[in-house]
């Protein structure tokens, strides 16, 4: 032990032993920013002004344009144009919501042949990916689950000043009804109510 002890103190040992820890500390710092540069950021969480957000439908019936909202729903939104890898966005809406205004719409919506709010009280959107737009704006890439049937689609938006809050959301996708069997017995060839419905959405959010 005493030779093992004087050995540590000579010079050219202390010297050699310095050099090597001075080493080890360079090493894991150039791990630490390595790993730093190559794990992306974590994209910011935002909270909904619900008081200000809407989601609308729009479609025709007999040539005569309708529109209505849901007025039921919620979304998680996860956002940063930095890290647009990590970033989220859900959204659940309530079907039975769904208002037009129009007495004879309002209650044909929640029935088995369209809706079917009884045995599907809720529809989803989830984002799988979301990429920038070519052109400018992004678009989310998701599932759309209506009446327990699920259908890829895309949902194109733009988004206000980031650098100002809150941030405005406004985006739109187009669906085929029948992909998701609305109104497929009662209306099968889109008669009477257009094939293509519209879904626009503007949701008013603020960084957490």
């Amino acid at each position: 032990m005493q030779n093992l002890i004087t050995t540590l103190k000579k010079p050219a040992v202390r010297k050699r032993l310095m050099i090597v820890g001075i080493a080890k500390k360079m090493a894991y710092a150039g791990f630490f920013a390595f790993t730093m540069m190559t794990t992306p950021a974590a994209a910011r969480d935002y909270t909904v002004d619900y008081s200000a957000s809407k989601i609308e439908f729009s479609g025709t019936h007999a040539d005569t344009p309708f529109k209505g909202t849901f007025g039921e729903w919620a979304a998680t939104v996860t956002f940063d144009p930095a890290s647009i890898e990590t970033s989220k966005i859900i959204a659940t809406f309530k079907p039975d919501s769904a208002k037009t205004g129009d007495a004879m719409y309002d209650g044909t919506l929640p029935q088995t042949d369209w809706f079917n709010t009884k045995e599907h009280p809720q529809a989803t959107f989830t984002s799988t990916t979301v990429r920038n737009k070519e052109g400018g704006g992004y678009i989310a890439d998701g599932d759309l689950t209506i009446r327990g049937i699920t259908k890829p689609v895309e949902l194109a938006f733009t988004l206000s000043d980031l650098a100002q809050s809150p941030v405005t959301a406004t985006g739109s996708l187009t669906i085929n009804r029948l992909d998701f069997d609305l109104g497929k017995k009662s209306d099968g060839d889109a008669e009477w109510v257009s094939r293509d419905i519209k879904i626009d959405i503007t949701i008013v959010a603020t960084p957490k």
